[in-house]
């Protein structure tokens, strides 16, 4: 996988339940299918953040997106969480959701995705 960094990041989600979510900026997608990522550096709590990329056509709204691939945090211990992405249209962005009923810290940098070749 390529490690190219889009940002390192820290992230919080909030006590009192409700759903954290933390948007990335769009950038292109370089194919339909691939592998997308992120390298954790600390997580406090395993399978409190899901990392998902979205897909929308360039002249798309915003709030048109589809899902095209996720994958939970789920240890405490550093390392590389991956997943594959598919039917990627124009543009793609990482999201980092949290829904966890009690303080979370999430360190982390996302990786440009890996595309397979049309």
């Amino acid at each position: 996988m390529d490690m190219l960094i889009l940002g390192e990041l820290m992230a919080h989600a909030s006590t009192g339940g409700g759903t954290t979510v933390l948007e990335g900026y769009w950038m292109p997608a370089g194919g339909n299918d691939g592998v997308a990522g992120a390298e954790v550096f600390f997580a406090s709590a395993a399978s409190a953040f899901t990392i998902k990329m979205e897909t929308k056509s360039s002249d798309a709204a915003d709030s048109s997106v589809t899902t095209i691939g996720s994958a939970t945090v789920s240890s405490v211990t550093p390392g590389v969480t991956k997943f594959d992405v598919a039917d990627a249209r124009d543009l793609v962005r990482y999201v980092v959701e949290s829904s966890h009923e009690s303080d979370a810290y999430l360190h982390f940098q996302l990786s440009q995705p890996l595309w397979a070749p049309n």
